[in-house]
């Protein structure tokens, strides 16, 4: 998963480039061709034209002809851009096909199931990562009598519907998470929704649900919890990642698979 992450992200490059490179090629038929040259002294700036491959100082270009020199600036910037797009291009394909055939995490499951037995692999294929970290104990939170009983498709209680089904959206697409593991910040244990597993870069992230924004005790709480995050270096966007609901607008179970889609995988 890590290389995959990484080749998903060179494949993204090589789209934006291939996106740049036919934009520069469309302006550059309607440039005019030849070279921009520039002098400048202590009191003014005079530009000056060649033809292309054409030596000496050039032509002057009246004063007045903006258009031209702006051209010919363009098409010096553009020539620059497309050679550099093509350049890259042509480096990250030449990376990508020289990958070896194995990734390093999946080096041990290639080997005979006699030759695994004897070696300790010291990167770990994504199964084997996710069931390790999977299997560490922690204390959640307690439910206190009374409390709402729902269960999720992985057998956890857990404190509403919504968090219900999240945890099964979770799960139905591979997610490996942990519902209220115990995380220590600055000056407090806290315990967010989901503790979530990406394999892409085996970072743990982490998910709140704040299910009562409506109320305001209950938001201005949540605030708070929020910048006690930020402060003990777990910023929004980077490692909390949040879905809110009211009464009146209930999770919306779109916007949940378009960020596990998105940000969790």
């Amino acid at each position: 998963m890590l290389r995959k992450n990484l080749i998903n992200k060179l494949n993204a490059r090589l789209a934006f480039l291939s996106k740049v490179t036919v934009f520069a090629e469309r302006i550059l038929k309607d440039l005019p061709s030849g070279i921009l040259r520039i002098h400048k002294n202590n009191r003014s700036v005079t530009y000056y034209y060649l033809k292309a491959k054409e030596q000496g100082k050039g032509k002057m270009i009246d004063r007045d002809d903006t258009k031209f020199v702006k051209d010919l600036a363009a098409r010096s910037y553009y020539e620059k851009v497309l050679r550099s797009a093509k350049d890259e291009t042509r480096l990250i394909k030449q990376f990508i096909s020289r990958l070896p055939e194995h990734a390093v995490e999946d080096i041990s499951r290639s080997l005979s199931e006699e030759r695994q037995k004897l070696i300790t692999p010291i990167v770990l294929a994504d199964d084997e990562y996710k069931n390790l970290w999977l299997s560490k104990p922690y204390e959640q939170r307690g439910f206190s009598e009374g409390e709402p009983f729902y269960m999720t498709q992985n057998g956890e209680r857990v404190r509403s519907k919504s968090e219900q089904i999240i945890a099964d959206h979770l799960k139905a697409r591979g997610i490996p998470y942990k519902y209220e593991c115990p995380l220590k910040l600055k000056n407090k244990t806290v315990y967010p929704d989901f503790t979530i597993l990406r394999l892409s870069d085996r970072k743990e992230i982490y998910y709140e649900h704040l299910g009562k924004m409506g109320d305001q005790n209950y938001a201005d709480k949540n605030i708070m919890k929020m910048n006690e995050y930020a402060l003990s270096g777990y910023l929004q966007g980077r490692d909390i990642f949040t879905t809110m609901e009211t009464q009146q607008k209930p999770l919306d179970a779109r916007v949940l698979d378009k960020m596990i889609d998105d940000l969790f995988m």
